[in-house]
């Protein structure tokens, strides 16, 4: 080749070098648009996942809770610890809801670390630690949620009177209550408590609900007590810093030092007597007749006959045939708003 034709090729050389490398710009853009949005979609879908663990951890924590609890009413027997089986059973569960991801090409993870009481004493808390990973993606959040015990799909019973009254004839169920036959009578009777007949075809809620009637006081502010009976006709819990927690109601326990619930245990109507007065004199106490107090924690206190203390008859319905009353101490009668004897 001669130097003109070295020139010339060189020259073009030259010419289209600048397309060229145009083209190599343009090749690797593309291929950094397509790793962006490949990495969008999956940032995208890993924090989807995320989002979905995160919603669906209360709502299979509190089918935990729920079977458990049922577990509990079916046998009578106690959990011997209740934060360590409700927490595996969790797990196993989890460990489910997260391998339906596996074939997406994640890997996904929840952990559950740990399940105890809430500041509110009708949830259980649980901290979780959720990771996923895609590709090269990885998001992971430790999270603290609360289950509710009353807000959902479904109610969640109340373990406790099928523990205490197991050995004693057992607490059957009719329709949303506790009905305790002669067991709960039995039970007092085996504790040497005096008036335990009074507790003979007592009932008291199967599912815990929150009472509306907030302050507590409201309970006593109608000349008839309407609020207090439409309390008990609807089962409704309390808080209170003696009842024990529902953690601890699966483990049988009437006490615990945890900020718990509370609810009235009822007795089975009296007959009406000849003379007794049906209007409005009715929610005066009647000091005739003592029992242990009708509510739930002192009933069940197992810590010694001084935990177990009486109250007063309070009427508080009557119908043509038929008075209602609880056993109520000043302390809880103070506290509901209702008339001291």
């Amino acid at each position: 080749m001669d130097n003109n034709g070295y020139v010339m090729s060189l020259f073009s050389f030259f010419l289209i070098l600048p397309a060229f490398l145009l083209l190599m710009v343009l090749a690797d853009m593309t291929v950094g648009e397509a790793d962006a949005q490949q990495a969008t979609l999956n940032s995208q879908d890993v924090l989807g996942v995320a989002n979905d663990l995160e919603t669906n951890l209360p709502l299979i924590g509190r089918e935990v809770l729920r079977d458990k609890s049922f577990e509990v009413i079916s046998s009578g027997n106690p959990l011997l610890n209740s934060r360590k089986e409700v927490k595996g059973e969790f797990q196993n569960r989890m460990d489910i809801f997260c391998s339906k991801y596996s074939g997406n090409g994640m890997l996904v993870e929840c952990t559950i670390l740990n399940v105890d009481n809430s500041y509110d004493p009708f949830c259980v808390e649980v901290k979780s630690r959720v990771a996923v990973r895609k590709g090269t993606l990885k998001h992971q959040v430790n999270l603290t949620q609360n289950i509710s015990l009353i807000n959902g799909s479904f109610s969640i019973y109340d373990p406790l009177p099928f523990v205490k009254c197991k050995n004693h004839g057992g607490a059957t169920i009719t329709e949303d209550r506790i009905f305790y036959g002669n067991s709960l009578a039995n039970y007092l009777k085996s504790r040497g408590l005096k008036n335990f007949e009074a507790y003979e075809n007592a009932t008291s809620s199967l599912y815990i609900k929150k009472c509306p009637y907030d302050p507590y006081i409201l309970h006593g502010n109608t000349n008839e007590l309407v609020n207090l009976k439409n309390c008990i006709e609807n089962g409704f819990y309390h808080e209170s810093s003696d009842g024990a927690c529902f953690l601890c109601r699966l483990e049988g326990k009437g006490t615990c030092p945890h900020y718990g619930v509370e609810t009235f245990i009822t007795p089975a109507p009296s007959v009406n007597a000849p003379f007794s007065n049906q209007s409005a004199n009715i929610t005066f106490p009647d000091n005739s007749s003592t029992a242990p107090s009708s509510v739930d924690h002192v009933i069940f206190n197992d810590t010694g006959s001084h935990g177990t203390y009486s109250g007063c008859k309070l009427i508080y319905f009557t119908n043509g045939t038929h008075s209602f009353q609880l056993y109520l101490d000043n302390s809880h009668r103070q506290k509901y708003g209702l008339p001291k004897f």
